[in-house]
C-alpha cells in the first residue's frame, strides 16, 4: 500500500507561490497506526500530525514564498546586447522568480516502519486573484510557453505590451524547454528568427535603450501592432503577444513587478507635476539663557523632505488598463533616470512607491480611461544633528 492523496497538487502545472498550495493525504495501508509525517521541502523539514481519521493537511505556501524570494525582487540583471549575436538578447532570470523542488513525504507508523511519496513541483513568484481565476482570465498554467504578463480580458493566452523605442524593454516567459531553441514569429510582417531560451524563465530583450542595437537586427517590427508567436519543434505555441511599437518621446518611464513576478513597463506623459514636501523631525530644548543672550530657544534636529511626481496618461483602452491595473499593488516599482537612446544599466533605475491610495479601475459607459498616478521618490538626504 502507499500514501494516498485525497487533495493532490499538480506536478505538470506552473504553480503560484503566493497562493495556497494545500495537500491532504494519508496512508491507505490497513492495520497501521499513523504517528507523524515528516515533510522535506526547500531545505527544511516540517513534522506534522494526523487528524483523528489519520489524514494530514499541509499548505506549502509559507515554505515556497521564503525559498523563492532569493533577491527581495531586485532586478540586478546586467545585459550586454550585441547586434551580431542573437544569444545576447536572452537571459536566464529564474533566480528570484522561479523554483522547482521535490517535496518528500514520509509517514511514520508506531512500529517504526514508514511509507514515502514525492511530488516534484514548480512555482513562480506570482499570485492570482479569485475573480480572475473564476473568469479564466489567467495564464494557462500547463502550457509549454507562458508570457509572464497579465492576459487580455476573457483570454488566457493573449498579452498586450507596448514598446517605446529608445527606452530599455524586455518581456519574460516560462518554458518547459529551458536551454532549447525557439522561433519567434512576427505574424504582422511574416518574418521570424531563432533564439535560445536560457532557463526556465527567460527574459527576451528588445532594447537596452539604444536604437542601433535592438532585437530588430534579427526580427524587424512594424510601427504599431506586431503579433508575435513562439514556435518550438515546428509547433506554434499558445501565447499570443500583441506588441505595439511606439515612437520614443519624453516622459516618466517606469517598470513594476507584476503579479507573475516579472516586469511590465510604461511611459507616462512628459507633462507632469513635481512637488516637494518637507517636515521637521524633532527639536531640542535650548532655552538656557536670558532674553538678551538668546537667539535660538530650540535646536532643530533636522528636516526630512521627499519629492513626488504626478503623472498622467490619456485614453487608455481596455488592454492598456489590464497591464496597468497591478501598478498600484506592486511591491517593487522602478523609475528610469537614464537617457533616452543610450545604453542603460541597472544603475539607471531608482525605486519609487505609488502615493495613490485608490484607483478608479472601471467606469460605466467608458471605452477609454485616463490614469493619474503619483509616484513618491526616495527620501532626500539632509543635514541632521
Amino acid at each position: 500500500m502507499a500514501v494516498e492523496f485525497s487533495k493532490d497538487i499538480s506536478t505538470a502545472k506552473l504553480l503560484m507561490a503566493y497562493n495556497n498550495s494545500i495537500i491532504v493525504f494519508k496512508s491507505n495501508t490497513p492495520g497501521k497506526i499513523t504517528l507523524t509525517c515528516q515533510i522535506t521541502l526547500f531545505g527544511k523539514i516540517a513534522l506534522i500530525y494526523p487528524n483523528p481519521n489519520g489524514e494530514f493537511f499541509f499548505n506549502i505556501k509559507d515554505y515556497v514564498t521564503v525559498a523563492i524570494n532569493t533577491k527581495n525582487f531586485a532586478d540586478d540583471l546586467v545585459t550586454d546586447l550585441d547586434s551580431g549575436d542573437a544569444s545576447s538578447f536572452t537571459y536566464d532570470v529564474s533566480d528570484g522568480c522561479y523554483i522547482s523542488y521535490p517535496i518528500n513525504f514520509r509517514i511514520n507508523f508506531d512500529d517504526t516502519t514508514y511509507e514515502t511519496a514525492v511530488r516534484n513541483l514548480k512555482f513562480i513568484a506570482g499570485a492570482e486573484q479569485l475573480e480572475t481565476y473564476k473568469k479564466n482570465e489567467m495564464i494557462i498554467a500547463d502550457s509549454d510557453y507562458l508570457v509572464l504578463s497579465p492576459v487580455q480580458d476573457r483570454s488566457n493566452n493573449t498579452v498586450n505590451l507596448k514598446y517605446w523605442a529608445g527606452y530599455p524593454f524586455e518581456f519574460s516567459f516560462y518554458t518547459n524547454f529551458p536551454n532549447d531553441d525557439f522561433k519567434l514569429k512576427n505574424e504582422s510582417n511574416l518574418l521570424d528568427y531563432t533564439f535560445t531560451a536560457k532557463g526556465d524563465v527567460t527574459s527576451l530583450f528588445l532594447s537596452d535603450g539604444r536604437t542601433d542595437v535592438t532585437l530588430e537586427d534579427f526580427i524587424p517590427l512594424v510601427s504599431g501592432k506586431n503579433v508575435l508567436r513562439f514556435e518550438h519543434d515546428a509547433v506554434v505555441q499558445d501565447p499570443i503577444i500583441n506588441l505595439t511599437k511606439v515612437d520614443a518621446e519624453c516622459g516618466i518611464y517606469v517598470k513594476w513587478l507584476n503579479k507573475y513576478g516579472r516586469w511590465n513597463y510604461w511611459l507616462f506623459s512628459e507633462k507632469h507635476f513635481r512637488n516637494r514636501g518637507s517636515r521637521y523631525m524633532a527639536e531640542l530644548d535650548n532655552d538656557n539663557d536670558n532674553l538678551e543672550d538668546t537667539i535660538s530657544p530650540t535646536l532643530q534636529i533636522g528636516k526630512t523632505s521627499q519629492d513626488s511626481i504626478k503623472c498622467y496618461y490619456k485614453k487608455l483602452d481596455a488592454n492598456d488598463k489590464t497591464v496597468l491595473d497591478f501598478l498600484g499593488e506592486s511591491i517593487k516599482i522602478m523609475m528610469f533616470v537614464g537617457e533616452r537612446y543610450s545604453r542603460s544599466s541597472v544603475n539607471d533605475w531608482i525605486e519609487v512607491t505609488v502615493k495613490n491610495t485608490s484607483f478608479n479601475i472601471t467606469k460605466p459607459k467608458t471605452v477609454h480611461y485616463d490614469l493619474e498616478v503619483e509616484f513618491e521618490l526616495p527620501i532626500r538626504y539632509g543635514q541632521q544633528l
